[in-house]
């Protein structure tokens, strides 16, 4: 067996040493965001109620969770083929039959919301699909909480959390 002298390995030692574990993200598609932080995209800005990790699925697909709890859950993706909004609403408009979504319009932003309850493992969940546009951009957003916690539906329940007002 074949040792390396120690003079060929303390070089490597020294630099492995003086790199500071924090300055290397363990996973680069991750992010812990405040409460008060924003992730900002587009006409996009989304705060969250409490310590969020961010994961990006995609170069426009993204999905958030609480680090403390997981009473909700919250996945945004960016549209952005011609036409693929009206692939995205009528999908919803066949997940949800003979239910017409909220239309309104914040900062020039058009919205569409459906909204409905569920149970998952038994808890029962409140569900929000958006399809939020904006010239030629658009977004589709899915929010799940649990049912019982009102904060989270005021919360979630606002677009203008979503929205830059630029």
């Amino acid at each position: 067996m074949n040792w390396l002298p120690f003079s060929k390995i303390l070089p490597f030692l020294f630099i492995l040493a003086s790199i500071s574990v924090e300055s290397v993200p363990l996973d680069p598609d991750q992010k812990v965001y405040q409460p008060g932080e924003t992730f900002t995209e587009d006409f996009i800005r989304i705060d969250f109620p409490e310590k969020t990790l961010l994961r990006t699925e995609s170069r426009k697909r993204w999905r958030a969770v609480p680090l403390k709890d997981r009473p909700w859950l919250v996945i945004w993706r960016k549209l952005d083929r011609v036409g693929e909004e009206t692939l995205g609403t009528k999908a919803l408009e066949a997940v949800f039959p003979n239910t017409t979504p909220e239309k309104f319009s914040i900062y020039r932003t058009e919205i569409l919301r459906w909204s409905k309850e569920d149970n998952s493992g038994g808890n029962p969940l409140q569900l929000y699909f958006f399809l939020l546009r904006k010239e030629d951009k658009a977004y589709t957003f899915y929010i799940a909480f649990y049912k019982e916690r009102q904060d989270l539906k005021e919360w979630f329940s606002n677009p203008n959390r979503y929205l830059n007002p630029q």
